[in-house]
Parts: structure tokens; sequence; C-alpha cells
């Protein structure tokens, strides 16, 4: 027990170190890279710290003109007294992410506008400890640790680690909605539960992001209504109650504050293709949505191994699912359907909408495939059949 214990402590130390060294990195490496979603994101902070909406972006506009960004032809007119209709419109759409730029409101004070910096790189190293804590529920402590570091260094992680955008804030919780529902199914007991519903609250008014869970209790409920099966049945009915409790209070949030519909979403897109790119034109609304659409179902398996090499996980990640527990298994497809399923309500923006919901499920997968190939080869050097290593409980694998 005490050499577990001691293996457990220095996996977490490990990753510590590594993510922690490497978020420092990325602070002085990207420390000037702010986007046109980032100006918004500084706005909201600075109302939330007591300012008019004027002068918050008339304080927004003068820290954006002194950054590289204000030098790139496509936005260099957005921070001034004549910003363009589609970027002064997509401010509204952002009315429902209220969670970062409060966070940011309080570092304010101290930090300035590079506390929008820093709440995304605490976001980088504490998402990579939850999901090594997540990978211990499933795999031996090395194992989860390699897995682990894998998720940090991934493209779409660790290029989010230290800028100044939700996203990486909006990982760590919804990789702790995937912990919390996977604890859920192991020990389905009300404290989980909760830990279940904050996660998805915190997801939800990080980004608008609701259908990840929700996607994930519905993979579970579809399986356990199939096996017929009591038990198993009230924990994915919990799971989806609690889920769609998460997007129940974001809708009424929504309309509380008045914020965009899908429509109202789609329809800036096709703006703002048509203004800066050139999209479009002469086209109807629903033509460009249908050639977007198509455009990023024909582009996203290309992108994910091409640009980032994702060939090798997506391999692994399907030998973990091949073995996994059935319930696990069925969250995690859940997870992905939801994570697919926002190419619907965005098809301009695959990396951080899609690809990056489905790191953390991907990595998880892999990580159970991994640590089954090592268990073969255990096997295999120890002299008894390879193929034992595959075995499992009934309900799929066991490794611990």
């Amino acid at each position: 027990m005490r050499s577990r214990r001691l293996r457990t402590l220095l996996a977490f130390a490990l990753v510590l170190l590594a993510t922690a060294v490497t978020a420092a990195y990325r602070l002085h490496h990207d420390a000037r890279i702010w986007t046109s979603d980032s100006a918004i994101y500084l706005r909201m902070a600075l109302e939330d710290r007591g300012l008019s909406r004027e002068e918050a972006k008339r304080e927004a506009d003068a820290f954006m003109s002194a950054t590289p960004e204000a030098k790139i032809p496509e936005s260099k007119d957005f921070y001034g007294p004549h910003t363009p209709p589609f970027y002064a419109a997509q401010y509204e759409l952002f009315r429902t992410r209220p969670l970062y730029p409060r966070l940011a409101a309080l570092l304010y004070g101290r930090l300035g506008p590079h506390g929008m910096q820093l709440i995304s790189a605490a976001a980088y190293v504490a998402a990579s400890l939850v999901m090594l804590w997540l990978l211990m529920l499933l795999v031996p402590d090395w194992t989860a640790a390699l897995g682990a570091l894998a998720f940090a260094t991934a493209p779409q992680v660790l290029s989010l680690a230290a800028l100044p955008l939700t996203d990486e804030l909006a990982l760590l919780f919804w990789t702790a909605a995937l912990g919390a529902m996977l604890l859920y199914l192991r020990a389905p007991r009300p404290a989980v539960l909760v830990a279940v519903l904050a996660a998805a609250l915190l997801l939800t008014f990080t980004r608008p992001a609701a259908y990840l869970p929700f996607g994930a209790a519905c993979g579970v409920l579809a399986v356990a209504w199939r096996a017929g099966e009591s038990p198993a049945r009230r924990s994915a009915l919990a799971l989806l109650a609690v889920t769609l409790a998460a997007g129940l209070a974001f809708a009424a949030y929504s309309f509380a504050v008045h914020g965009p519909g899908l429509t109202a979403q789609l329809r800036w897109q096709y703006d703002w293709q048509h203004t800066v790119h050139g999209f479009g034109a002469g086209g109807s609304f629903v033509g460009w949505y249908a050639a977007a659409l198509a455009a990023a179902l024909g582009l996203l398996l290309t992108v994910a191994v091409y640009r980032y090499a994702a060939l090798l996980p997506l391999v692994l990640a399907g030998v973990g699912l091949r073995v996994a527990r059935r319930a696990d298994a069925a969250l995690l497809v859940g997870a992905a359907a939801g994570a697919l399923a926002a190419i619907a309500a965005n098809p301009l923006e695959l990396n951080r909408t899609v690809l990056l919901p489905l790191t953390p499920v991907v990595v998880i997968l892999a990580t159970i495939g991994l640590d089954v190939l090592f268990r073969a080869a255990r096997a295999a050097a120890g002299g008894s059949e390879a193929g034992d290593a595959l075995a499992g409980s009934p309900d799929g694998y066991s490794p611990r």
C-alpha cells in the first residue's frame, strides 16, 4: 500500500513539474499573442470591474493597438472608433461566456490584461493533473502519467496553454466532467453526482458546450437501456438529469442576458466570411452553410491526421474502445458524438470546437489501448499467451 501511494505521488509530481515548466515557457513564448476574441474577453473583464461599455472598449482598444494583432490587415480596424459591424456584433455572441472574464476581472488589479494568460496557463496545468487522476481510475499509475503527458503535449492543448482565451479553462472543466462521470459509473453516490453537475455548469458558463456532458450521458443511457439492467439505468438517468439541468441553467441564463440563438451565431459566421474573405458572395445563406458544413466534414479527419499526426493515437484509441468497459465505452462514444455535433453549429472552427474537446476522449481510450499492449508484451515475455492480456471482466477491460 505504501509503495502504491509513493508511485501515485511520484506520478503527480512528474506531471505537475512537466506541465508547470511547459506553462511557464508558453507564458514567455506567447506573451504577445492576442486575438480579436481576446479583445472581447478583455472588454468583458473591464466591464466586470465597473467600467461602462464605452470605457471598456476604449481601454481594450488602447491595449490591443500595441499588440501585433493590430497590425494584421484583416483585424487592424477592429480596435478603433470605426469597428466593422460584423466584429461589433461578435461581442453579443460572447454574452453567455461569463466565467473566464469574471476571473480575469478579479486578477486585473494586480496583473492587468496578462491575468487572462495566467488563467489559461493554470488551467492547462490543472487539466493535465485532472487527466492523470482520471486515467488512474482506468490504468496503472505510470501508464496514466504517460497518458497525461501525452494529453498535455497534444497540439490542440499545447497551442492554447497560455493564450488569453476561454478554451483551456473550458478544457479543464470538460476533463473534470468526464472524470466525475467515469467515477460515478463506478461509485454512484450523490456527492459524485454533485461533482458532475458542478463540472458541467462550470464548463457551460465558460463556453456554451452543455452538449458535451449531455452527449456522454446519452451514450451511457443508450447502452444501459439496451442491457435492461435496472441499477445501470438508474445511474444513467441520474447522469442525464444533471447534465440536462446544466443545459437548462445555461438556457435560462442566455434568455436572461439576451444571448444569441443558433441562427444568430450562424448568421454572424456567414457575415464574417462574406465581409472578410468574400465567401458566399452572390449566394444564399443556406448555400453557404451547406458548403461550409460539407467542407468541415470532409476536412475533419484529414486535419486531425495530417496536421496533428493523430493516426497512431486514433489506432490506439480503437484498441482501447474494443476492450473498455461497456459503460465507459458508451460514455466516451457519446462524448465524442457530442463534440462532432458541434460542427453543425460552427462549421468554420474545427480546432477549438471539435478537435479540442475530442482530445481527452481520444487520450483516455488511447491510454487504455496502450496499457493493453504493455500487458500483452509482459505476458508474451513471461511465456503466457499474449491474448490473455486482453482478457478482462465479462463487462470489458479490467486493468487494475
